[in-house]
């Protein structure tokens, strides 16, 4: 059956509103009273007194653990130790690290999901994939999971108060998503689903477009408002619709790859969503955009303060031989990325996207 493949559409429930972390305890209630909470120790730090004091009054029975350093097998077999027999439910508490490996906690032990984005830096709450590194933080591959996640709870007031960064970050993430969903379907657009995947992208793109600006001048002033709330939708729902409807035909393509190279360079010091910005660009270049256009994204990232330039990622430019060829093989290697361009890339053009953005103006 050519052109069908399986639509994981959206978590099962989605809720934001300000202040939602107060009610956290009586909407996990519904589906269990006994959870396990993978969280990071920022996050906890952030959120434990309102969601542990919301989980008391509902009368739920809870353990946590916060993870260590990556999203790897081991840690998933450290974490899965850990988890008390009777656990009813799986909850992350954090970013997109501890909700992917939350997922898998809940894909192995056959467990419902629940996230608590304390963040809007991904949309990896909203999504039915976990993607896992190796234990030194480079790319290892993608466990795509047959269960969605049962509830996304997200407190606009929490994100706003985080720093203003990871939703900088998240706003990066969610127009690469744009770019290579339209990228990886070029010959793909016949059937429904990827159609819809794809007005998915496009409502996250022009959401951003159209907020991004206020919203973080928003996140700036810890004001969840109109704005803020908005956005964040777009990076955490709009995103995770992407690939729930589109799959494999609207998913990841060179800017992801790009980002699988740079985080193996040990100088790096940016976020996801910073690497993959960044990595959108070079992707524009290797489609060949019209410059106007390419100028015009730069335009917009220059203005909300994504990189635009390796040093700001913090990578030296010219990148050391030894290292680049490192890096060109890590992203000419991942198929799932660099392979659903709808051409292919070789070690030579991306060299020369890369240079060519070093030196745009």
């Amino acid at each position: 059956m050519n052109g069908v493949h399986l639509v994981m559409g959206t978590p099962n429930a989605y809720m934001q509103e300000v202040g939602l972390i107060h009610a956290a305890g009586e909407w996990i209630a519904k589906w269990g009273k006994r959870i396990f909470i993978v969280t990071g120790a920022a996050s906890w730090e952030s959120v434990n007194k309102k969601l542990t004091a919301s989980l008391d009054r509902a009368d739920i029975v809870y353990a946590y653990a916060v993870y260590e350093g990556e999203c790897s097998y081991n840690e998933i077999e450290r974490l899965s130790a850990m988890v008390l027999e009777g656990t009813e439910l799986i909850v992350a508490v954090g970013a997109g690290k501890v909700t992917d490996i939350a997922k898998k906690l809940s894909h192995d032990l056959k467990l419902p999901f629940i996230a608590i984005p304390t963040l809007a830096a991904t949309c990896a709450a909203a999504t039915n994939l976990s993607v896992m590194y190796t234990d030194e933080g480079h790319y290892y591959d993608s466990q795509v999971f047959l269960n969605n996640t049962l509830l996304v709870l997200i407190d606009t007031d929490v994100v706003a108060k985080a720093p203003p960064r990871y939703l900088i970050a998240g706003i990066g993430s969610t127009l690469a998503t744009w770019y290579e969903a339209s990228a990886c379907s070029i010959d793909k657009r016949h059937n429904v689903p990827t159609i819809s995947g794809l007005q998915a992208a496009k409502l996250g793109y022009d959401t951003i477009m159209k907020y991004g600006v206020t919203a973080i001048e928003d996140a700036r002033q810890e004001n969840a408002l109109f704005a803020l709330q908005q956005v964040v939708d777009a990076i955490v729902l709009c995103g995770g619709m992407v690939s729930g409807l589109g799959e494999d035909n609207c998913r990841w393509a060179a800017a992801h790859a790009i980002y699988n190279g740079l985080i193996t360079l040990p100088q790096q010091q940016a976020l996801h969503g910073e690497m993959v910005a960044y990595g959108t660009l070079v992707q524009l270049i290797l489609e060949q955009r019209q410059p106007a256009e390419i100028n015009e994204l730069l335009a917009f990232y220059k203005l909300i303060g994504l990189p635009v330039k390796l040093h700001q990622l913090g990578i030296d430019y010219p990148i050391e031989e030894a290292e680049k060829e490192h890096w060109m093989s890590a992203v000419l290697s991942a198929a799932g990325t660099i392979g659903n361009m709808p051409f292919e890339v070789t070690a030579e053009a991306l060299t020369m996207a890369v240079e060519q953005l070093e030196k745009w103006e």
